[in-house]
């Protein structure tokens, strides 16, 4: 490359030479010295600007043709570039062309084994053909036949006299009827051959016709087995995804969540107000406030629609995973077959309430759209959805209010055969259980002694052993009262939760009045406002503690921080995490309101995760050293408490045994907090 640019600069050179008259571009000399002596200083001084002019064009032109030889490289690339692309375009046409010929080959194959087989049904038609026309033949010969005999009997008639014509005619009349007769069977024999051809080509024809409808019926099959199996790869996405849905913790549960606290105000709040306000309006024709309160009534409605539609879909999520784990055992089966005893009731109750803000929107649209008093069909179709899913809730509040003021009485009456318990220690517990485990291995090595020197220590060792067991005991007392605590507040929440849906069941029905025109005036707004106070103080009581337990849990990390060993932990780790400090009151303010957040460790995974170790078997590291008597006594308050060998499906032995493996620590620890709830 660096000749050719060399040789291109030559050339140049070379022509500018020429051009230049003959001049020595080299030496700057000119070829004539003719000149006179004061005419050379001028000449002298055009010859150097000249040779000047001409350096400046040969470095151009040298320039020029450095440049074009760094060109050609790029143009050189550009070429093989687009001689690639076309050679990829050729053999991808060469590939395309190859898949065509192949497929005029599978063509041809298919049309010569299809005129293989044309060959045998031609030369099976031509035979049949043949057969018949030999039959036609032959019938004809013998109508032909006939005839010959006829005309012989004819010709052989000689001549009579006059008298005996009669006769003779008779005579030559009786062989023509005879041949007549004759010539009948060929006759019908040929009918019956020109029949037997006209039914073999309908029967060809109705066979090619049978054939083409095979082809047709052939050719409809595929397309609909082409288009079933389009649709059944479109419903495998879909059951893809519905599983997906189903079958995890989607973004539906924090939406949920999110929107529980606008629902509760729109419902509790807004509802209430928006049906007194119109129904003052309608007392006093103000229009303007009935159009202000279907507004109203439409935005409330929408939140509503969209909370309970997230509710549906958590609840047949929830009830999925129930039913996958409905025949397992063990303390994580527990709630699988809780919730496949409640979630459906709780499918019907949100899908009831879907119903009624479905027609509820539908109604407040009427209302915006200039009919302020509405379609008395949705109203009364929102009325009876209100009180279809109050009724479901007060069908569920009724046993749920039984069986937790029964189990309340059960742990009263356990407390009553407690016996009085020390006060229960500043230690955390696993502490306590280390100290009672050292202290009772020193009280059975001196014990074992029996000497003198030992007696003291013996007293010693034993009065720790019985002030530690006493330390354990007051745990079991406290665990117990708490449970009582939970069980209280959760009866209460009940009660109330029932009422409100009583009343609310009666609103329903007033309303239902109401839009039929049998009911006017504040019954129906008072009844509903009863009961959406009742309800309304309980989800507030609900979302103050729960946002109260996410402010002590991020300022206060110590005070309910985890008393025992977790499942694969070790002192070392637990001694790390003694030392988390809370966050700042402003930042544990802002967690109060994370209504998305769970609390991990509150004081209701405190109290479960105590009762755990004193119920543990001896195998577990935190069981280790609980007395017998605690462990029972334990075990007693988780029968109590729904967690026993009934509800786990499992006999005595069974249920004692996973209590003592170590593996499922955790599942237990979250079902004991499962069981402590006041929800």
């Amino acid at each position: 490359m660096a000749s050719l640019q060399a040789q291109a600069g030559n050339r140049a050179v070379a022509e500018v030479v020429q051009r230049s008259g003959g001049a020595d571009l080299l030496t700057g000399r000119a070829r004539s010295n003719s000149a006179p002596a004061d005419l050379r200083g001028a000449a002298a001084s055009r010859e150097l600007a000249e040779q000047e002019e001409q350096r400046r064009r040969v470095g151009a032109v040298s320039a020029e043709a450095a440049a074009a030889g760094r060109r050609r490289p790029e143009a050189a690339a550009e070429r093989r570039r687009r001689v690639g692309a076309v050679a990829s375009e050729a053999a991808a046409e060469g590939r395309r062309r190859e898949e065509v010929t192949e497929a005029h080959r599978q063509v041809g194959a298919e049309a010569a084994a299809a005129g293989r087989r044309r060959p045998e049904a031609e030369a099976e038609r031509r035979r049949r053909t043949a057969a018949r026309m030999n039959a036609v033949a032959a019938v004809h010969g013998q109508a032909e036949e006939a005839a010959r005999r006829r005309q012989g009997a004819v010709t052989e008639v000689e001549p009579a006299p006059p008298e005996p014509v009669v006769a003779e005619r008779e005579q030559v009349v009786a062989p023509a009827e005879q041949i007549v007769a004759e010539e009948a069977p060929a006759a019908e024999e040929a009918q019956v051959v020109a029949e037997e051809e006209r039914a073999a080509v309908a029967e060809e024809r109705e066979a090619a016709e049978e054939q083409r409808s095979q082809e047709e019926v052939e050719q409809r099959r595929r397309g609909l087995r082409q288009r079933l199996a389009a649709y059944g790869a479109k419903l495998g996405r879909v059951n893809e995804k519905v599983d997906q849905l189903l079958g995890t913790e989607a973004k539906a549960d924090k939406s949920k969540k999110v929107l529980d606290t606008p629902d509760t105000m729109a419902t509790r709040v807004n509802a209430p107000t928006e049906a007194g306000v119109r129904t003052q309006a309608k007392a006093t024709s103000d229009t303007g406030e009935m159009q202000t309160t279907a507004v109203m009534g439409q935005v409330g409605s929408g939140i509503n629609f969209v909370t309970d539609a997230l509710g549906v879909i958590n609840d047949l999520r929830t009830l999925n995973t129930a039913r996958k784990s409905r025949h397992d055992t063990g303390p994580a089966s527990h709630k699988s077959r809780k919730d496949m005893k409640g979630k459906p009731l709780g499918v019907a109750s949100s899908g009831s309430m879907v119903v009624g803000d479905l027609s509820s929107m539908a109604n407040a649209a009427v209302k915006n759209s200039g009919n302020l008093n509405g379609v008395t069909a949705l109203g009364e179709l929102t009325g009876g959805a209100t009180v279809a899913f109050s009724m479901i809730a007060v069908l569920r509040e009724i046993p749920a209010v039984w069986k937790t003021y029964t189990k309340k009485s059960r742990l009263k009456a356990l407390d009553l055969e407690a016996p009085d318990a020390a006060p229960m220690a500043a230690d955390m517990l696993q502490d306590v259980l280390d100290q009672l485990g050292r202290a009772q291995a020193r009280l059975g090595a001196a014990t074992a002694e029996q000497t003198r020197a030992t007696e003291t220590e013996i007293g010693e060792f034993a009065t720790q052993v019985a002030r530690l067991n006493g330390q354990l005991q007051a745990e079991i007392v406290g665990l117990r009262q708490y449970a009582r605590h939970k069980q209280h507040t959760k009866l209460a929440k009940r009660v109330a939760n029932l009422g409100g849906n009583s009343v609310r069941t009666a609103a329903g029905g007033l309303a239902i009045a109401a839009a039929a025109g049998a009911v006017s005036g504040p019954a129906a707004p008072a009844v509903a406002g009863a009961a959406a106070a009742l309800l309304l103080g309980n989800a507030l009581y609900k979302g103050a503690r729960a946002g109260s337990n996410r402010y002590v849990e991020a300022r206060h990390p110590d005070r309910w921080a985890r008393p025992t060993l977790a499942q694969d932990e070790n002192e070392a780790e637990r001694t790390e995490g003694a030392e988390a400090t809370g966050v700042r009151r402003r930042d544990a303010v802002a967690e109060f309101f994370k209504v998305t957040k769970s609390v991990k460790q509150g004081e209701r995974h405190h109290m479960a995760q105590k009762l755990y170790a004193l119920a543990a078997g001896p195998d577990v590291r935190v069981g280790r050293d609980v007395p017998e008597d605690i462990r029972r006594s334990a075990r007693a308050l988780l029968v109590v408490l729904k967690a026993g060998p009934a509800q786990h499906h499992r006999s005595e032995e069974e249920w004692a045994e996973s209590l003592n493996d170590p593996a499922q620590q955790g599942a237990w620890e979250k079902e004991i907090t499962n069981q402590l709830s006041s929800g």
